[in-house]
């Protein structure tokens, strides 16, 4: 019992009689539950759960949470279900122990899968009670400090996994004593020689900056003094993670990162933290664009404090953070001063911010396409530096550094994202792509029926527009591939249609092929992986092959018909050009002309190839390889460039190649409308001075 008496003398602090009773009653279930039952060091496994919960006590969890985490793994591990414990302890406490539990009994095609569905299902479980992911972060903390029994290869995986995702969490909900702790643990187990060499590092440094440490604060003490703004100056450490972080991403040397000196200033009231910072200014030169005020605009984990630089004695950087004593217990526990400041009523910055980003959990959820997919667009979200931006009302938008105007329009609302065609940054139209800068205002242009862009993926940078463009898009590919595979179907039955034919011929062929709809089954079609004229034949079979007299109209297309249906970049068809297609399992139809090639060892195989033209209405643009010899003589690059602007056609890539020292090769990709058009640049450009011979070339 020796383990519940320290745990209990820590919960005496803040927990009543008949609150103790409860976790007593958790502690003896948890232990019966797991007799017999060892961890990897040997060690009895009760003693696991129960640093669990004296971690949790150390920052005043309730008494339900403090239960969960005493019996957090007997769903796990033992033949203990969720009924049995609802029935012994409540709901709540059943909830939370089944939210920690892992997902064992499933099976998965691999290990990475294996691993995101549990995270996903650990996500999910915090957005219904946040209280899991404070249990989990601790039975991962404590974890992380019992890592030296296990192999290099487990202790290796639990460390990066602890850097990749349970620290930023941490972070995310502003619980920076666990984070740092685990940054700490993990750096060691992640990267045990530079550790090492690091840490040694740090300690003979140590005793050559104790008087210059000691000189700053007492210059900052005395000036405090002097002011008579009470306040407590303490010397503030980087961990070694933090460090080594700095020298790795900033390229700078250990003496570069140790040459700054750290103190933290913790005060009473918000309005003195502004008195300290103005006497902090007086005392040393403040260093430009190295102030931030986080008071104002508290970091989207609910963060507040005042941070400034100054240029200190022999020119050494002092950095300064400076808050209120309230600031500095939410800077340790963040969102867990909940618990800890109920009675109050009033919900914390942490609190609030962690429920906005629980709300964008649940969109994540919606729109990813699998576990793998929800676990990406986390990752992405869980960047630790901000930018803050206006929108044109004056609300402050906190949003990842190099977040984009079209980051800015998913986070307004998923709407605003998917309808948004412009921006206007500080009143000046900017390209969507334009990484944000803080204190801009950005302003948001939308369009009635405009859609996402598939270009914006390579740009975005938090994962609610990244999820958001891609559940769009896959909804638009469906749609899209529906539509052509009904057409493609429609063209294979031969006159017919597939409204001629009974339910139960349909469902049949639904069955045989293995799909659970007719949409499904369109769907494969429309996307290359089942053969339009397999289907037909199981629904007519009557169909035979295509014959050489065949008259069955080729299928017509308007180059509209999205995502689907792609040209070739091999032969860049061009309305007018005789055209085929070829069925790419997965991508739709690939459009090529038809002397292409690449298709010629397809003309037979009926599966692949589909007859096609040029519909009447053909809309747009389309890209065309021109070959342009002329001779190497001034202003002649003007003079082709100019015979384009005129013939209305753009240029949209340009390469030049010095052909023999006396003649130009130039390569162009240019847009143009037809075939018809074609002919008109080429007769303009044999007819511009200084060209020999346009050509017109495939890739």
């Amino acid at each position: 019992m020796y383990l519940l008496t320290g745990l209990l003398e820590q919960l005496e602090t803040y927990l009543d009689k008949s609150q103790l009773a409860l976790v007593e009653e958790a502690y003896i279930f948890a232990r019966d539950a797991h007799e017999g039952q060892k961890r990897s060091s040997g060690d009895p496994y009760i003693t696991h759960p129960v640093a669990v919960a004296r971690i949790l006590s150390e920052i005043h969890l309730d008494h339900q949470t403090i239960m969960a985490a005493l019996m957090h793994d007997v769903i796990e591990d033992t033949e203990v279900s969720q009924e049995e414990l609802a029935e012994k302890f409540g709901t709540s406490v059943a909830e939370l122990v089944e939210g920690v539990s892992k997902l064992t009994k499933i099976k998965f095609s691999t290990r990475a899968e294996a691993q995101a569905e549990n995270f996903r299902k650990m996500m999910m479980a915090m957005v219904r009670d946040i209280r899991v992911i404070m249990i989990k972060l601790a039975d991962r903390l404590h974890n992380m400090r019992t890592l030296g029994s296990l192999n290099n290869e487990k202790r290796r995986r639990i460390a990066n996994e602890t850097l990749e995702i349970y620290s930023p969490i941490a972070n995310r909900l502003g619980i920076y004593s666990i984070r740092e702790e685990m940054q700490v643990l993990g750096f060691a187990a992640l990267y045990p020689m530079r550790h090492r060499i690091l840490q040694a590092s740090v300690k003979k440094a140590r005793g050559n900056r104790k008087e210059i440490i000691t000189t700053i604060q007492d210059a900052i003490e005395q000036k405090l003094k002097k002011s008579k703004l009470g306040s407590e100056v303490i010397g503030r450490e980087k961990n070694l993670f933090s460090i080594y972080r700095k020298m790795r991403d900033k390229q700078m040397t250990f003496f570069e990162v140790m040459d700054v000196y750290a103190f933290r200033i913790v005060t009473d009231k918000i309005d003195t933290c502004y008195r300290i910072l103005g006497q902090m200014h007086m005392l040393y030169k403040p260093v430009h664009g190295r102030f931030k005020d986080y008071i104002a605009i508290p970091k989207a984990n609910g963060y507040q404090s005042l941070h400034t630089t100054l240029k200190g004695p022999h020119g050494l950087h002092v950095e300064v953070q400076i808050r209120t004593e309230d600031m500095q217990r939410m800077a340790e526990i963040g969102v867990a001063a909940h618990w800890l400041y109920k009675s109050s009523g009033e919900s914390n910055p942490a609190e609030l911010k962690a429920r906005e980003w629980m709300r964008s959990l649940i969109e994540f959820q919606e729109n990813a396409a699998d576990s793998i997919d929800f676990v990406e667009n986390v990752k992405i979200d869980l960047f630790p530096d901000e930018v803050y931006v206006f929108s044109p009302d004056g609300e402050i938008i906190s949003l990842p550094t190099g977040a984009t105007a079209v980051d800015f329009a998913y986070f307004i609302h998923t709407d605003v994202g998917n309808a948004c065609i412009a921006t206007k940054i500080d009143r000046q139209l900017s390209p969507l792509s334009t990484p944000l800068v803080n204190g801009q205002t950005v302003e948001i242009i939308t369009a009635p029926g405009a859609r996402p862009n598939p270009a914006w993926l390579s740009f975005v940078i938090t994962g609610k527009a990244r999820a958001n463009i891609r559940h769009y898009l896959k909804n638009l590919r469906i749609d899209e591939a529906i539509k052509l595979g009904r057409r493609l179907l429609d063209k294979a039955l031969r006159g017919h249609e597939l409204e001629a034919f009974s339910e139960e011929d349909i469902q049949r062929v639904i069955k045989i092929t293995r799909h659970k709809t007719l949409d499904d089954l369109l769907v494969a079609i429309g996307l290359g992986s089942v053969a339009a004229m397999i289907v037909a034949h199981h629904l007519n079979p009557d169909i035979s092959d295509y014959n050489e007299g065949d008259d069955s109209k080729p299928l017509a297309i308007k180059g509209t018909e999205g995502m689907l249906v792609t040209f070739a970049k091999c032969c860049r068809p061009i309305p007018g050009d005789p055209i085929a297609g070829f069925v790419s399992a997965g991508r739709g139809i690939v459009v090529h002309r038809d002397s292409c090639n690449n298709i010629a060892e397809y003309r037979d195989q009926e599966d692949k190839m589909i007859p096609m033209q040029w519909a009447d209405d053909v809309l747009g643009d389309y890209p065309v390889n021109l070959r342009v010899d002329a001779k190497n003589e001034r202003g002649v690059l003007a003079k082709i460039t100019s015979t384009f602007a005129n013939a209305d056609a753009n240029i949209i890539n340009m390469q030049i190649e010095d052909h023999d020292g006396i003649h130009y090769r130039i390569h162009f990709l240019v847009s143009v409308h037809d075939r018809v058009h074609l002919a008109r640049i080429i007769k303009k450009l044999r007819a511009t001075p200084s060209v020999i011979k346009p050509t017109r070339v495939s890739d």
